[in-house]
């Protein structure tokens, strides 16, 4: 429940967040021009959960890490890696997933975007003095986002992503929401 409410509220002020900076950027940033190589990274939370984890979640700090290039206005390519994290009491739990992606943007000049990706996920447990547990499987990726320009070639991006693992032995997912610079 705890996981349940921090997601609520951290999208709350997110939404927030969009809602009140929104016009205020309008007013400075300049026109998106989206060409050539793009990179960008983000942080937020994340929260997890698997078959085997009987409808509970593990929420979490989350990031990641893309780059690529530009075939439109409307149309990005590129590989993007995330990741979810969790230590406690010896235990590491993490999730990962790497992917190709591709970017849409439904105006040429607006910043809201799609993605969605397809690559390889990897699930790992890491318990201090007894070794590591570890899956590898097919990864997808979905997500939406908002570059808000704040100078010609920079933007920050809030986003919500949801990602996915199948392994042999089920199936894990996460769910990313944070803010993430970008360089266009």
């Amino acid at each position: 429940m705890r996981v349940l409410r921090r997601m609520v509220v951290a999208g709350l002020a997110g939404l927030g967040f969009l809602l009140v900076a929104s016009p205020v950027w309008a007013q400075v940033a300049e026109p998106a021009a989206r060409r050539g190589f793009w990179i960008g990274f983000g942080f937020g939370h994340g929260s997890l959960g698997c078959d085997e984890c009987g409808g509970e979640r593990e929420g979490s700090l989350s990031g990641n890490l893309r780059l690529g290039g530009t075939l439109s206005q409307k149309v990005l390519l590129g590989f993007e890696t995330n990741g979810w994290y969790k230590d406690e009491g010896g235990a590491t739990l993490t999730m990962g997933n790497a992917s190709a992606v591709v970017i849409f943007y439904p105006s040429q000049t607006g910043g809201f975007h799609l993605k969605g990706g397809l690559g390889v996920a990897r699930l790992e447990l890491d318990l201090d003095g007894f070794g590591r547990l570890s899956e590898t499987g097919a990864g997808a990726l979905l997500g939406i986002g908002y570059d808000f320009r704040v100078g010609r070639n920079f933007s920050l991006t809030p986003y919500l992503n949801g990602l996915g693992g199948n392994f042999d032995g089920g199936t894990a997912n996460f769910w990313q929401i944070g803010l993430g610079v970008s360089w266009h």
